[in-house]
């Protein structure tokens, strides 16, 4: 006799503990294995990039008076703000580290924008999950 176990989540909830901490909204719904292969995947991929191209990729706009002028101004960081609040971290963290443009510069901004693609994915799946009630290993 096989027993689902579904968790009974709001989908606004899962999707905001989705973006907080990548693969954490397939855990809060009850899907372990879908959760750390999501969060860990995502993880790297971010954590690669500032590998890759230092902590300088992570470079939010100058001011956010204006969202549509931040927007053209730093359009890759709305890609990392999807990764959650460790964006935030490696941007307070990245002001103090010069600033470069080389290649290698540039593959560090792309592999930690798809990174935030990737759990923005992963975010509307968790949500659309958790309101469907799918939740258990499926």
């Amino acid at each position: 006799m096989s027993q689902d176990r579904t968790h009974s989540v709001p989908a606004p909830l899962a999707a905001l503990v989705a973006w907080l901490v990548p693969g954490a909204g397939y855990l809060l719904i009850g899907q372990r294995a879908r959760g750390l292969t999501v969060g860990i995947t995502i993880l790297a991929l971010f954590v690669m990039g500032l590998l890759i191209g230092g902590l300088r990729v992570v470079d939010p706009p100058d001011s956010y008076r204006q969202p549509l002028q931040a927007v053209y101004q730093r359009p890759w960081f709305v890609g990392q703000i999807l990764v959650g609040p460790l964006t935030l971290v490696a941007a307070s963290q990245a002001r103090a580290v010069p600033y470069s443009h080389a290649r290698v510069w540039e593959i560090g901004v792309l592999y930690t924008a798809v990174a935030g693609m990737l759990n923005l994915l992963a975010i509307i799946d968790t949500a659309y999950r958790a309101a469907h009630g799918a939740g258990g290993e499926t």
